[in-house]
Formats: C-alpha cells, sequence, structure tokens
C-alpha cells in the first residue's frame, strides 16, 4: 500500500470494492428485506474515524495516542477453546511490519499483534510495500494455525479478524483487511454476508460435472451461515428457478443447489468478476475447500488462467458463475430490523435512502455498533456529517440507530 493509495479515496475501497457495489446497488431496491429484533449483545471497547494526513482511519479507542512512532502493539484475545499441541516458541510471526506472538498467558488465546501505528501507515507508505507485507503475514498466519498455535475450532479467516479489528487500518480498506488479501480482489465468507445471483440468461460451468450449465431463472439468494464445529456454509433463503420460462435441464438446477454441492467446504472464497487473471472478461469464480490452505492454491492456479476459469483441484469445489448475475451483499440492522446492503457501501448510501429533511436529524441522532465476536459489539464515533458518514464502510453484521 503506498501512501497515495490512502489519500486519494475517502469514500470507497478500491477498483474491486466499487465493482461489488455497483453490482449490488442496482438490485438492491428489490431485495432489501426485514426481520425479527436483534438479540442483546455485550459491549466492548471501541472504535473511532480518526483524521491522518488527509486519509482517514478506523482506529480502535484503546490506541490513545497516534503519537507513538511508527509501531504500535495491541492484545488480541481469541474465542474461548484449547491451543494444540505446538511449542510457544513455534507460535510467532517475525514480519518487518506486521507480527504477532503469544500473551500471557500462553493457552494460544492472548496475542500480542505488532502494526503501524496511526502515523506509521503515513511513514511506512514511502518506503515499504504495506499490501505485500500484510499478505505475507495472513499466509503466515495460516500456517501459524495449521501448526495448532491457535485455539481449536478457529478459522484462519477469524483470526485475522480479530486481529485486524485491533489495529489502527485506513477508513476505506477495512473490509479488505478483514476479508480479502490486499489486492487480490476476492472476498472470503463470513456470517453475514449474502450472495445473489439474478437476471441470469446465460450458461455457468460446474467443475464438478465439466459441463455448461444453460440457465434461465429468477434471482436466488443464499446467506452465509456459520458451520457446526468451525467454518462456513450456504443457505438458499430465496429465489429459485423461474417457471414459465422455457424449459430448464435438471443440471440447470445446479446453481441452487450449492450447498449441496459445497457441503464438505468449510471455507469459501468469492472471486469476483472482472478481477480473476488478467482477463477483464473472468466471470465471478466461487471456491470451497475444508481448508484455507487449500484455496490459496486454487486461488493462485485459477489466476494464472486467461481468462480464469474452474479447474481440478484435489478437496475443492469450484463453480462459475454467468457473467453479471452475482452481487455480494451484508446484512446490517436500522432501528432493530434487519435489511441487505451492498458489502462494503458507505454509511452515507443508507441515509441517501432516505428523505433529505429527515437526513440532518439522522446524522444527530445516529448510533453505530459493529459486531467484533459473535454477540458482542462495539460502538463506533463517526464525524456528524455527511463526508463523516462517507468515510465509515459498513461490514456485515452492523447494527444502526437513528431517529426517524
Amino acid at each position: 500500500m503506498q501512501s497515495s493509495k490512502h489519500s486519494s479515496e475517502l469514500t470507497g475501497s478500491g477498483g474491486w470494492l466499487a465493482t461489488i457495489l455497483f453490482g449490488a446497488i442496482a438490485s438492491l431496491t428489490a431485495w432489501c428485506c426485514s426481520g425479527c429484533l436483534q438479540p442483546r449483545s455485550a459491549i466492548e471497547s471501541g472504535y473511532r474515524i480518526s483524521e491522518n494526513s488527509g486519509a482517514p482511519m478506523l482506529v480502535p479507542n484503546s490506541v490513545l495516542s497516534s503519537d507513538q512512532g511508527r509501531f504500535q502493539t495491541e492484545t488480541v484475545i481469541l474465542a474461548a477453546g484449547t491451543r494444540e499441541s505446538k511449542e510457544p516458541a513455534g507460535c510467532q510471526i517475525r514480519g518487518e511490519v506486521f507480527s504477532l506472538h503469544l500473551g500471557s498467558p500462553p493457552d494460544g488465546r492472548y496475542w500480542i499483534v505488532r502494526s503501524p501505528s496511526v502515523l506509521g501507515w503515513n511513514a511506512f507508505g514511502f518506503d515499504t510495500d504495506l499490501d505485500e507485507q500484510w499478505k505475507g503475514f495472513i499466509r503466515d498466519l495460516v500456517r501459524t494455525k495449521e501448526n495448532g498455535c491457535f485455539p481449536s475450532g478457529l478459522s484462519a479467516l477469524s483470526i485475522r479478524s480479530a486481529v485486524a479489528q485491533r489495529i489502527p487500518l485506513p477508513a476505506n480498506e477495512v473490509p479488505e483487511f478483514l476479508y480479502s488479501d490486499q489486492g487480490e480482489n476476492f472476498v472470503d465468507l463470513s456470517p453475514g454476508m449474502e450472495i445473489r445471483i439474478q437476471g441470469v440468461q446465460s450458461g455457468g460451468k460446474s467443475a464438478s460435472s465439466g459441463s455448461t450449465v444453460a440457465l434461465r431463472m429468477s434471482a436466488a439468494a443464499y446467506e452465509v451461515l456459520s458451520r457446526p464445529g468451525g467454518g462456513v456454509q450456504l443457505k438458499l433463503s430465496s429465489g429459485g428457478p423461474g417457471k414459465g420460462k422455457g424449459h430448464i435441464g435438471s443440471q440447470a438446477n445446479e446453481s441452487f443447489s450449492l450447498p449441496r454441492q459445497f457441503i464438505r467446504a468449510r471455507a469459501l472464497r468469492l472471486l469476483l468478476e472482472g478481477f480473476s487473471g488478467s482477463n477483464p472478461e473472468s466471470n465471478a469464480i466461487l471456491i470451497g475447500a475444508a481448508h484455507e490452505k487449500q484455496l490459496e492454491v486454487a486461488t493462485a492456479r485459477i489466476n494464472r488462467r486467461d481468462p480464469a476459469t474452474c479447474i481440478g483441484e484435489p478437496g475443492v469445489i469450484c463453480f462459475q458463475f454467468p457473467p453479471g448475475s452475482v452481487s455480494l451483499l451484508s446484512t446490517i440492522w436500522i432501528n432493530g430490523r434487519r435489511t441487505s446492503c451492498p458489502f462494503g457501501a458507505p454509511l452515507s448510501h443508507l441515509l441517501f435512502s432516505i428523505p433529505f429533511p429527515e437526513q440532518s436529524e439522522a446524522l444527530e441522532s445516529i448510533r453505530i455498533m459493529r459486531r467484533v465476536n459473535f454477540a458482542h459489539y462495539a460502538p463506533i464515533q463517526i464525524p456528524r456529517t455527511l463526508d463523516g458518514a462517507a468515510q465509515l464502510l459498513l461490514l456485515p453484521g452492523d447494527r444502526i440507530q437513528w431517529k426517524h
């Protein structure tokens, strides 16, 4: 990450996220939904939007000052559980910028993470590629997990998110740090996300059957849910093959049986349309595996193709979607009611959806809570202006209240 990347764009989070937003916003009105009240939750230490040479940062309140040199350290507490059999000496990551080692007690739950301080994000941008530093850290984290250093039952994605939630991050890149791999243009699926398929007229290709699927269908939505024992799974929450739109062969139903096709996959990754490989015409691809390491290998092989397509890989399930058919959304809560918005959309996107006279009152009364661990939530302080609302990108599970 170069410093210019952080200061040039305050309301988005990069080209790949803009692509998600464009597709999702176009169909959002028809897909908004409401539901039951949210569960009660514990309140954790919160966050604030902090200006940093024109590039706002999302900073945990535990980071009291930005005047602390290039580095800062924080304690990360993982979910309850016991570490496996790895010796503490082998449970550490020694990166040039990002590092991680066991805290106290050394039971695998407590970790000390070193990262750039608020000012460090500017200082490192001139002489260090922070993109590569973070990607190397994530790969070391997967290796450390496979070595049995972390509590059993945790995914590498949940550990990465726990680390990212405790360090200062450029506000317009928070979704990438939590769910992607900084610049690789994919999203690792997490509970609270939704995949939506709509307006499909052409065929998709399944790696499991090796055949092209001629599709004619109505829209469908998949929820991403927690899987018992760890990991995630898909659930078809609405939609199905279109009726009265011509004959649909048995293979056409593959798009509506993704939960069955990916039943053994505990880790799921969505490669984004137009960014897989070097060909801008590459379609969105969903890959799943039992372990994160398999996803890394499969992603690298798929991205070497031009255009990127599904490939046979031991232990990996792969499905390529028809062009222009997939949107990624987040489930959030507004005034106690469940709704869906484009993944990574700014808070201002929601404010623009209410009448202009009510926007000022909503901003004055707004309260944002972010899910940090299961039912634990933390407040976020933002400048109470539309520009301030544009600096906060929404994540799955966010809870928002305002007067209306």
